[in-house]
């Protein structure tokens, strides 16, 4: 009797200390992101001429972090409808996965084109997926190595953000300054943009820059059954050298077809 008791509490005792370790191995981050668009240039890859809708000068869109063992995958949703004439506008720099309610816009259209951002979290690695367009249609991918900035101004201040402390930094990133607040309290490091880690553990749940921003609304632990978090399958690696001509010739064959 005494033996079936301790072994009873034992295994709650087991339980109890490894129930949060693997709550916290999977789940799901929510981005608001604001960001600034330049009216003109956008406006040239857009459809509907004089009757186009006026273009904004912020959107506001979502981004979805979601997490599950060591591996994670960054999705973006647009505005509904695409944004500005059925076409999805992306902010100048981010480099995120684009999705929605169908394919389009620039460097995605009907049949090819698709860009997403998987993250390796076990080796900390972004890795960048494109599909060219057409029916002979290739899946590459590229790899970057988070990049953490040693050189950033630490503060004491603190703040929660989503249930989370956070603490404070500010990062210089090529030729805009972010006000960052990151959390050291998951068990593993991600920033939606890299170049904004200012810790090997840390996890950016806010980054505020002059024209672009990311605040997390919410942190989900729980188990995860989208099993679409892994590179595509046949998916060829390649240089980011490689990976920009690639999209460039792309791009050129989106453009001429166009004008067609």
């Amino acid at each position: 009797m005494h033996r079936t008791i301790r072994l009873f509490i034992a295994a709650a005792t087991l339980l109890a200390a490894t129930t949060p370790v693997f709550a916290q191995q999977s789940g799901i981050i929510e981005y608001e992101v604001t960001a600034k668009t330049d009216p003109e240039r956008m406006r040239g890859f857009q459809r509907g001429g004089d009757d186009a809708p006026e273009i904004p000068d912020v959107i506001t869109f979502k981004q979805v972090f979601t997490f599950n063992n060591n591996i994670g995958k960054l999705t973006t949703e647009r505005p509904e409808g695409g944004g500005f004439g059925g076409r999805r506008q992306r902010p100048e720099g981010d480099t995120s996965a684009r999705r929605g309610p169908r394919p389009g816009g620039m460097g995605m259209g009907r049949g090819g084109g698709f860009n997403a951002q998987y993250v390796d979290l076990a080796n900390k690695k972004y890795e960048q997926v494109f599909s060219t367009f057409g029916d002979d249609k290739k899946t590459y991918y590229t790899e970057e190595d988070y990049i953490f900035t040693a050189n950033n101004k630490s503060s004491d201040k603190t703040k929660k953000i989503a249930g989370y402390t956070c603490k404070k930094a500010t990062i210089q990133l090529k030729d805009d300054t972010y006000t960052v607040w990151y959390t050291t309290e998951l068990p593993f490091s991600f920033s939606p943009v890299n170049g904004l880690l200012p810790d090997s553990n840390a996890v950016v749940l806010s980054a505020e820059g002059s024209r672009r921003a990311f605040t997390a609304k919410s942190v989900s632990l729980k188990a995860i059954t989208d099993t679409d978090l892994a590179l595509p399958a046949g998916a060829e690696k390649v240089s980011q050298e490689q990976m920009r001509e690639i999209r460039k010739q792309e791009m050129e064959k989106l453009r001429k077809r166009q004008q067609q």
